[in-house]
């Protein structure tokens, strides 16, 4: 789990220690299932893919997105048997409404192509929101992932865009690096005198529900070529708003896995404050869902720890 250590990363990257750093997401117990089969591969006489190659751009793993999924069809079909409200909308429509949903402050759910390999959500089973409302990051930790208050939480930037708000100048598609926010400062009215919440919430910054108390963020870089989908939202939101970041945090409550299919999506949507639950193609509106549905029987209830 060293290479998890996003701050150490993060330095490691600013003091230019290595010509170049990557960073396997699952660097978990779980990437010994990857180093497995490297090993074989190369005692069985298989080259490295790219070697070679000196793009510090290049990802061989094209975004890590691994796991189980689920397409329009099967979704709309989970949503018809259960007897489910939503909406079915082609992808530039689903951007534009999900977009404008969380320029006026609501919390999405977010359930696309493949899960992520590893601890981070990368944009296929993630819940989102505004990076510019100061309120947010409590509403997320308290009422959503029904955690500590202070919780920071990462944004999602366009690759394009990561240099203009970020003091970073490559590429972070794993969410493994951390980096100073521009224009972000705890300095001012006497900040550097006080302590935990107070000093959060003196730090200034233009994105302040994905800014550390150090003025600091967890950096997620999107781009087009490995999450078409994630990407296109970021940029709808970017023509509303002028600013490609949102707020990505994984779709999960405290002790619980990140969801998989799309019963633990629903489950975890109506278990919560998350307003908009987007399944593939699919939106559904918390507003309009039947109330007492089978599907939540027996779900659990929170309180903040």
């Amino acid at each position: 789990g060293v290479a998890l250590n996003c701050v150490s990363n993060g330095l490691l990257v600013r003091e230019g220690v290595f010509d170049d750093l990557w960073i396997q997401p699952a660097a978990g117990d779980a990437g010994g299932a990857p180093g497995a089969a490297l090993v074989a591969w190369h005692q069985s006489g298989g080259e490295r893919l790219g070697a070679g190659d000196r793009n510090a751009e290049r990802d061989g793993m094209s975004g890590a997105f691994l796991g189980p999924a689920w397409s329009d069809d099967e979704v709309e079909q989970f949503l018809r048997e259960h007897g489910l409200t939503y909406e079915r909308l082609d992808r530039m429509m689903l951007a534009e409404r999900v977009a404008g949903s969380l320029a006026e402050g609501a919390v999405v759910g977010w359930m696309q192509g493949r899960m992520e390999f590893g601890p981070r959500a990368l944009g296929n089973r993630s819940i989102l929101a505004d990076p510019r409302n100061r309120g947010m990051q409590r509403t997320l930790n308290l009422k959503v992932k029904f955690r500590e208050s202070f919780r920071p939480f990462a944004p999602a930037v366009l690759r394009t865009h990561v240099g203009e708000y970020f003091e970073l100048d490559r590429a972070s598609p794993y969410m493994l690096l951390v980096a100073p926010v521009r224009n972000a400062s705890a300095d001012g009215d006497g900040a550097a005198a006080l302590q935990g919440m107070e000093r959060l919430q003196a730090v200034q910054s233009p994105l302040p529900a994905v800014t550390h108390v150090d003025s600091s963020a967890r950096v997620q870089t999107v781009d087009r070529g490995t999450n078409a989908a994630f990407a296109d939202l970021i940029e709808a939101f970017r023509r509303k708003t002028g600013v490609p970041v949102l707020v990505n945090t994984s779709f999960n409550v405290r002790g619980e896995p990140i969801v998989c299919s799309p019963t633990d999506a629903y489950r975890c949507f109506m278990a919560t404050a998350i307003d908009y639950l987007v399944l593939g193609s699919c939106l559904l509106d918390r507003a309009r869902q039947p109330a007492g549905h089978p599907l939540l029987a027996g779900r659990r209830e929170f309180e903040p720890d």
